[in-house]
Parts: structure tokens; sequence; C-alpha cells
């Protein structure tokens, strides 16, 4: 058991630089994005929402060390609502950018400024209701002196229910992403079917975005399958399980985890043009190029 502890508290202490890193990132971006008017488009909203909740999750983390009371631990289900808000947010913006860039002519699922904040609500309000129920199930247990409940070693009927419940919403999102990356790809690298007048963006832009999708898309599979064979696969099992090699297991996936929500910034939005030149202005102060010479995002 000690050596179990001393694991679970390695892998935590080792995660501070990048927690520290993960939440001036996202910081940046919403400061960014709220500083500079020529940010306020409809991307960058999405890409503030996501900071926000990669924010939270990153300073909730630590509280699944020491979930020793009731409170705490279903506390702790705020970061499963975090995740499940950057999780759609990505969706939504692999379907905005697959529409703005393949489907310039068809406005149905275009987004402005005039709805996109209501798309957010959605994203945020969805969220809370998904992993509500899962804050029922889960509580403290003095037995096995651990939370119990959906995501953790110990699934009654209810929870496996909650888990099958996150698992096909994860798969069905998923399958978007790829889908629209896929196509994106498809189309800037290969078919050449995208117009190159689209958006007003340049062919160069439109590549580096293909880029970019894909290792965000890498990012979700590093961070997430891992955690769905260890929370989802695993406890769901019929055989006994080895709760110290399973302490040990959880352990290393939720670092993982944790380290692809702290790079988030990096490569949605510090990988832009735009995102460059406000870092430069409102972080570092420097005076702001000509607007002309900034690549818009969106």
């Amino acid at each position: 058991m000690d050596e179990n502890y001393n694991l679970e508290y390695t892998f935590f202490y080792s995660s501070i630089p990048f927690l520290v890193i993960g939440l001036m990132g996202n910081v940046s971006i919403i400061r960014i994005v709220y500083k500079l008017r020529e940010m306020h488009t409809p991307t960058n909203y999405l890409l503030v929402s996501m900071a926000v909740s990669d924010a939270i999750a990153i300073l909730l983390w630590p509280l699944q060390f020491y979930e020793f009371w009731k409170v705490v631990c279903k506390l702790a289900e705020l970061i499963a609502v975090c995740i499940l808000v950057s999780s759609f947010t990505m969706t939504v913006l692999a379907v905005e950018r697959y529409h703005a860039i393949l489907k310039p002519l068809r406005n149905g699922l275009c987004l402005r400024e005039d709805n996109v904040k209501k798309a957010i609500a959605c994203i945020w309000i969805a969220s809370f209701l998904l992993c509500l129920p899962a804050t029922f199930f889960k509580e403290w247990s003095e037995t096995y002196e651990t939370c119990i409940g959906p995501w953790t070693l110990y699934l009654n009927r209810g929870s496996k229910a909650c888990v099958i419940l996150d698992v096909v919403i994860s798969f069905i999102q998923l399958a978007i992403i790829v889908y629209c990356y896929g196509s994106l790809i498809r189309g800037l690298y290969f078919a050449n079917t995208v117009c190159p007048d689209t958006g007003g963006e340049r062919s160069s832009e439109k590549k580096k975005l293909a880029i970019t999708f894909v290792l965000v898309t890498i990012g979700f599979f590093i961070g997430y399958t891992p955690t769905l064979v260890s929370y989802v696969i695993i406890p769901s099992g019929d055989e006994e399980i080895d709760v110290s090699f399973y302490s040990q297991l959880t352990a290393v996936v939720d670092f993982v985890f944790i380290v692809s929500l702290c790079f988030n910034p990096f490569i949605y939005a510090f990988h832009s043009t735009n995102f460059k030149e406000g870092f430069k202005q409102v972080i570092l102060c420097r005076n702001p190029q000509r607007h002309d010479e900034v690549a818009q995002l969106s």
C-alpha cells in the first residue's frame, strides 16, 4: 500500500510543473481574447470556453488525491464536467472548421457572434446535465477508504450505466472529429477540393490548421484511450482485479491525461499567427504589428 501511495504522489508532484504551465497557458488565452477586439471571433470564443474548462480541471485535479470525505468526493466530479466541456468544444470546433473551409456556401452550421454564445451555453449546460447522475452514485466508502462510483474501480449498476453513457457520447464525438479532420486533410493535401479564397484564409494558413487538427486528434487519443481502458474496461470485467496493480495503472493514466490537457493551449492557440501576435501584445507588452500583417484564425 505504501508503494502505491508513493507512486501516486510521485506522479502528482511530477505533474505540478505541467499544471502551472497549463494554467498559465489557458489564462493567457482568456486574457488575449478579452483584451484584443480583433480576437473577438466565434472560433476564439470557443477556444476561450475550452481554456476555462481546462483551467478549472487543472485546478481541481489535485482533489482526487484528497478524496477523504463525501463533499470532496462529489466535488471532484466537476473534473468530469470540465473534460466533457472540452470534448464537446473540440467537436463543435471540428464541425465549424469543416463547414467554414469545405462547405463555405452552407451557412446552416456556421457559427457567428450572434449564436456562438448560445452554443457555448448549450455545451456547458449539457455537460452539467450529463454528469449530474454520476454525482448521486459517487460517494466516499469507509469500507474501501476511497471514492466509489463512476470512473472508479468499484462500480454498481447505476455507475456502470453512467460510464456507458459517457463512453457512447465520447465515441460519437470522436467519430465526428475524425471525419471532419480527415475530410479537411484530404481536401487540403490530396483531393485539392478546398477553394483557395475560402473565408479569406491563405493556403498555408489552412495547412497549418490541418496540422493543428491532427495534433489535437492525436492528443485526444493519447490522453483518452488509456483512461478508457483503465476506468471502464478493467472495472467492468468479471475477473477479480489486483487493487495494487490497478492503483499504479490509474496513477500513470491520470498523469498522461492531465498533461495532455496542459498542452491544449499550445496546440490549439499558440500554433496560430494571431495568437502569437496577441501574446506579444498582451503578455509581453510589445507594440502591435499592422492589422493586415496578422493572419486571422476564423
